[in-house]
């Protein structure tokens, strides 16, 4: 059996095992409405805040030519995102212990497809859209996303912009942000009613941070 068809046997099967109240309640989540809504988070590049103790590790700053050497250090990227990224206007933000990829981070732009949004973007010049971010166990506690983030920011116009989405239930990445100075400014949204998707999004001033 495929995993599609098992994914699918589960299903009816926990609908059979259900109230009528919960089964009617899982049909409604399934097939007649669903919404994933992402928070906005980002800062401009002149106000990024490096960490306070310096990165004794090699940190670097890598074009397209260099994508496939990131694959297989981080379990959340595979050969079909770094084509992606080639597609894009993408760079890739690595610290390096010697040889090993301790850490990796991703900044893109142009038509970007967002998994979590199931929908395209469109990161427009000066906007540095920011993903893919994994640090290795060894290395944690390093401060190593604020000083990739640090580092990739240094590097660009004073008046550009990084920023990546985030869910509002993930509370530890954002605090994670806001302790770095990110700040939220705006809301993502894909809503599917009876199978036909619709996406949103609005924007305002940073607001204060919740979290920290």
């Amino acid at each position: 059996m495929s995993d599609d068809s098992s994914a699918g046997a589960s299903g009816l099967a926990a609908l059979r095992g259900a109230s009528p109240r919960d089964a009617a309640t899982m049909v409604w989540r399934k097939f007649v409405h669903r919404r994933v809504e992402m928070g906005r988070y980002g800062v401009p590049t002149a106000e990024s805040d490096g960490p306070v103790e310096p990165c004794e590790l090699t940190l670097d700053v890598w074009g397209p030519d260099r994508f496939d050497e990131i694959v297989g250090t981080n379990p959340h990227l595979d050969a079909d995102d770094v084509r992606d990224f080639r597609a894009q206007r993408s760079q890739v933000i690595v610290v390096l212990d010697g040889d090993r990829v301790a850490a990796s981070s991703w900044m893109t732009g142009g038509r970007v497809f967002v998994h979590e949004l199931q929908r395209h973007l469109e990161v427009p010049e000066g906007e540095h859209f920011s993903c893919r971010t994994y640090v290795d166990p060894d290395y944690r506690g390093l401060s190593l996303m604020r000083h990739m983030i640090h580092t990739y920011s240094q590097r660009q116009p004073t008046g550009d912009e990084v920023w990546g989405l985030v869910y509002d239930w993930n509370v530890a990445s954002v605090r994670s942000l806001e302790r770095i100075g990110w700040r939220r400014s705006g809301d993502y949204w894909t809503t599917w009613w009876f199978g036909r998707q619709q996406g949103g999004e609005r924007r305002y001033p940073a607001r204060p941070a919740t979290t920290i």
